[in-house]
């Protein structure tokens, strides 16, 4: 299938929206979204070890308090619950 003939999901989060990872527990703010997973295999492999699917959303994220950026399914953000956004 082409690229241009690919079916994504709409993402459920805005670039600056505030988020939680409900797995890690860390805050952050959406930097950036792809449409489906733009990394490597082995990236995916190595890191993505609770295997979200490729084929939604993942988004660039800027961790709260200096903790870096991380790439991040979809499936594993929610909105800030703190901050209720």
């Amino acid at each position: 299938m082409s690229e241009s003939q690919k079916k994504y999901s709409k993402p459920r989060f805005c670039i600056g929206q505030l988020i939680c990872h409900k797995l890690f527990d860390y805050h952050g703010v959406i930097l950036g979204v792809d449409p489906d997973f733009r990394s490597t295999e082995e990236w995916y492999q190595k890191v993505a070890t609770s295997r979200p699917p490729k084929d939604k959303p993942w988004y660039h994220v800027q961790v709260h308090g200096g903790g870096g950026t991380r790439y991040v399914a979809e499936q594993n953000l929610e909105l800030d619950p703190v901050i209720g956004n």
